[in-house]
């Protein structure tokens, strides 16, 4: 199964949300509802005010995001542009604090959620018994339209390490026109995003311009295929228990 979409697209459905723990702009890319069967992938862009402190908070699924623009800190780390970070359920992180011109990124899950656990108040729902993991990468270099539209040959860097639960994240960049191979072992994980930052994807019969968000199955065997303008696309794979949903697992006291 492959479910795509573009910002551009989704656009006129963006919302202001201005709440006690939160001010930015908020656009929906990919959802569905509850009761939808899995997987029920999910991505939006956040883009937060300027200074603003989201405060150190967990979620329930298994969580990556792509910061795409601005500047910022997670933690003590800084943010520099096409940072990735994952997250497991209930692996708490933050606080996540936007520069001055504010900060941009897409959260992506394999299985939808809503909403998020602020420590210290909900640390009493925080489990004890779920495994931990977060993971941080971010490209060697960082190239603009004109450079990808000059680039003779693919390139391809590992973001994040590939593990032996199947999670591990990729850059690739392609010329124009150019196809290649996504990073093998696409089965050994519990499915895969693909955000395209520039240039475009054709995907499915579509030109997918970034930014965009495309999510695979692990039974679908991307082969990547660049526009006119060339591609730049991130790969990020879920590790392979995140196919199933982790709040259901533990309704179900499988957790």
């Amino acid at each position: 199964m492959i479910t795509q979409q573009s910002l551009s697209r989704a656009r006129p459905q963006q919302r202001h949300v201005v709440k006690p723990k939160f001010e930015g702009i908020i656009t929906d890319l990919i959802y569905h509802d509850d009761t939808s069967p899995l997987p029920r992938p999910q991505s939006f862009l956040v883009e937060q005010d300027p200074h603003w402190v989201l405060q150190t908070h967990f979620h329930q699924e298994h969580q990556f995001q792509v910061f795409v623009a601005g500047s910022g800190t997670i933690g003590k780390n800084p943010l520099t542009k096409l940072a990735v970070h994952y997250a497991s359920p209930h692996s708490a992180y933050g606080p996540l604090i936007a520069g001055d011109e504010g900060i941009s990124y897409f959260t992506l899950r394999a299985v939808g959620d809503v909403g998020a656990w602020y420590i210290p108040d909900a640390r009493k729902h925080l489990s004890t018994r779920a495994p931990k993991q977060q993971a941080h990468g971010a490209p060697s270099s960082i190239v603009d339209a004109d450079e990808l539209l000059k680039l003779k040959s693919v390139v391809q860097e590992e973001i994040i390490t590939l593990n032996e639960q199947g999670l591990g994240a990729w850059l690739m960049r392609l010329p124009p026109h150019a196809k290649a191979p996504a990073p093998e072992l696409a089965n050994t994980g519990g499915g895969r995003f693909y955000v395209i930052t520039l240039g475009s994807l054709i995907s499915e019969g579509e030109e997918m311009e970034g930014l965009a968000t495309v999510f695979a199955t692990p039974d679908e065997d991307i082969v990547l295929q660049a526009g006119d303008k060339g591609l730049e696309v991130l790969i990020l794979q879920y590790p392979k228990v995140a196919q199933q949903s982790f709040i259901e697992a533990m309704a179900a006291g499988k957790v």
